[in-house]
């Protein structure tokens, strides 16, 4: 299993961070988990085919984690592969009838729409399966657990449940928008972060989400989150690259 982020950056423009985006690659398998402004030509810019990527799972409908479906998707459909599908928690469906609507991209591709129903039942997606839990942010959404493997908890602030889908994890990909002091609904700052993961079983966490006045602090924010685990702490930039072996 190997795990690629395309993009660690917020809704805000950053000069060296994309919006949202992350691919799962396992078996025959390409998973793309969220799709923000810009994913698809960092998948150019990677040793990903974005011809591969059929399928994006989305943690929730915020447009930075979904700008770039209709881009993936045309592109794909002018090179021949007109299948997509697109999975994500309720809205989803509404999101995807507007943005495909763009140069009636709902007309001319064969696509596929699964709207999770409520709650954190496991589900599967090709030979991946999937456990979840509800995200504590302004929209509806979750984080997602991988094969047991690998969790990508998506924007949230730090919530016990998405701590307790994560243990046990070998890698845990979790927001960390800002430092401490800062006020910050629906998002995670590295202390309160810190806290509910001293608790959990996990091998690599990966920080991530980071607004633009953030990135000074990068270093600070993983400093802290570590004084709380005996995890290996990263600070993750567009093109992290692990594999989970």
């Amino acid at each position: 299993m190997r795990l690629t982020l395309l993009g660690t950056g917020s809704a805000l423009p950053s000069p060296t961070r994309l919006q949202t985006g992350a691919v799962l690659q396992h078996a025959e398998s390409t998973l793309l988990v969220d799709c923000g402004s810009g994913i698809t030509h960092r998948l150019a810019q990677s040793a990903i085919d974005y011809r591969t990527v059929d399928t994006v799972l989305l943690t929730h409908t915020h447009l930075d984690h979904v700008a770039d479906l209709p881009t993936l998707a045309k592109a794909r459909l002018l090179d021949g592969h007109d299948t997509f599908t697109v999975v994500g928690p309720p809205g989803t469906q509404d999101v995807c009838d507007a943005l495909f609507a763009i140069d009636d991209l709902a007309g001319r591709l064969s696509l596929s729409v699964r709207e999770l129903t409520a709650g954190t039942d496991p589900f599967t997606i090709d030979d991946l399966d999937i456990e979840r839990a509800s995200t504590d942010h302004s929209k509806p959404g979750y984080a997602y657990r991988f094969n047991e493997r690998l969790t990508i908890a998506g924007d949230t602030a730090p919530t016990e449940p998405v701590c307790s889908l994560a243990d046990g994890s070998e890698v845990l990909v979790h927001e960390c928008a800002y430092p401490d002091g800062t006020e910050s609904p629906g998002h995670s700052t590295p202390t309160a972060l810190g806290k509910l993961l001293a608790d959990i079983d996990v091998n690599h966490i990966l920080l991530t989400h980071l607004f633009p006045e953030t990135e000074p602090h990068a270093d600070e924010l993983a400093n802290t989150v570590s004084e709380y685990t005996d995890a290996t702490v990263s600070m993750a930039t567009d093109h992290t690259s692990v594999t989970l072996d």
